[in-house]
C-alpha cells in the first residue's frame, strides 16, 4: 500500500514518527546484516518514497533542504535505512529539481520530459531506485568505468560489474553508468546514464559483510542486460556532464545528512546511558556531551544552509 505527502512538513512530521519504529528492528537488522524491508514498507505507505516528487505530478515537492531534514530524521532511528533511502532520493531528486531549460541546453529530445515524468510517478506509486556507479578498482571515476553498452536494433546491450549498489537485490531500478563500446580506446568512449530495471540480466552477487551500516545490502551487482531506448537517461548519449552539474549535491552532500542524523543518535544514546548511571551532572561529563550536541548541530545547520544556496 501506497500512501501521500501533502507538502514537505508532512513529510518531515512523517520522517520523525517513524525514527522510532525503526530503531527498535536496527539492531536486528545489523546484527544479521539484512536489508530492512520493513523500514521500506513504512516509507512506501508512508507516501516518503514520493518525497521528491514535484507538485505538479501530486507530490510534495520536497526541496534538498527538506529532504536533509528527512534523512536526518530517519537516521536518527536506523543509519543504513537512511542511506539506501538517501539514494533513492539522489535520482528523483535530480530528475526533479534539474530546470528544464538546463536539460534542453544539452540538446535532449522533447521525449526525455515524458520519460522523467513517468519515472517519478512511479516513485510517487512506491517504485524504489538505487544507484550502480562505482567498480571496484575505478570508485566512482568516469573515466576509469569498465562496465559498457553498445547499441541493439531496439535499445542497448549493458554489460558489466558495479560495487558498494546499497539497496541490490530490493530496488526496483538502478541508475548504471556505461561507457560506450567499440571505441579504439577509452578516450574515445562516451559515458551515458541507464535507468535500468530490476530483472531478468541483473545479478546481485553477496559481497556486502561490513562492521557497519551492513543493513544497506550494498553488494555488487552484475548487468548484462538489453533495455529499451527509455532507458538512456535523457535520451542522448554522453550526457555525462549534466549528471555532473546536476548531482554533486546529491552524490556527496546529500549523505552529510545521513551522518547527521546518525551522530546525533549516538549524542541521545549517550546521554540517556549517563542518565541511567547517574553521571549526567558531572561536570566533565556535561562539557563533552555539549560539546559533542554543539558540533552535531553547526554540521546540521551548515547543511541546511548549504541546501538552500
Amino acid at each position: 500500500m501506497t500512501g501521500t505527502i501533502a507538502d514537505p512538513s508532512a513529510a518531515i512530521d512523517a520522517a520523525r514518527a517513524l525514527a522510532p519504529e525503526f530503531a527498535a528492528r536496527a539492531a536486528k537488522h545489523d546484527e544479521k546484516g539484512e536489508f530492512p524491508a520493513a523500514d521500506f514498507a513504512d516509507l512506501r505507505s508512508a507516501g516518503l518514497l514520493g518525497l521528491m516528487v514535484p507538485a505538479r505530478l501530486g507530490g510534495p515537492g520536497a526541496t534538498f533542504a527538506d529532504y536533509t531534514e528527512v534523512a536526518s530524521a530517519l537516521a536518527a532511528g536506523a543509519g543504513s535505512t537512511a542511506l539506501v533511502f538517501n539514494m533513492h532520493a539522489s535520482v528523483t531528486g535530480a530528475l526533479a529539481q534539474t530546470p528544464d531549460d538546463v536539460i534542453r541546453a544539452f540538446g535532449v529530445p522533447e521525449s526525455f520530459f515524458a520519460a522523467r515524468d513517468r519515472v517519478l510517478t512511479d516513485a510517487l506509486h512506491g517504485r524504489l531506485y538505487g544507484v550502480a556507479m562505482s567498480e571496484r578498482g575505478a570508485g566512482s571515476r568516469l573515466s576509469a568505468l569498465t562496465s559498457s553498452y553498445t547499441r541493439t536494433d531496439d535499445g542497448f546491450h549493458i554489460k558489466g560489474s558495479k560495487a558498494f549498489v546499497s539497496g541490490a537485490g530490493h530496488v526496483d531500478g538502478y541508475l548504471v553508468a556505461a561507457r560506450s563500446a567499440g571505441a579504439p580506446d577509452t578516450t574515445g568512449a562516451v559515458v551515458s546514464h541507464f535507468l535500468v530495471p530490476a530483472g531478468d540480466g541483473v545479478t546481485v552477487e553477496p559481497t556486502w559483510d561490513s562492521l557497519g551500516m551492513r543493513a544497506t545490502g550494498s553488494h555488487d551487482v552484475h548487468f548484462d542486460v538489453t533495455v529499451g531506448p527509455d532507458a538512456l537517461l535523457g535520451g542522448v548519449e554522453g550526457l555525462a556532464l549534466l549528471l555532473a552539474q546536476v548531482m554533486p549535491q546529491w552524490l556527496v552532500a546529500s549523505y552529510a545528512a545521513v551522518y547527521v542524523g546518525v551522530a546525533q543518535a549516538a549524542i541521545d544514546a549517550a546521554t540517556d546511558h549517563l542518565r541511567r548511571r547517574d553521571l549526567h551532572h558531572l561536570p566533565a561529563v556535561r562539557a563533552r556531551i555539549g560539546r559533542a550536541d554543539a558540533t552535531v548541530a553547526a554540521a546540521s545547520a551548515g547543511s541546511g544552509d548549504e541546501a538552500e544556496s
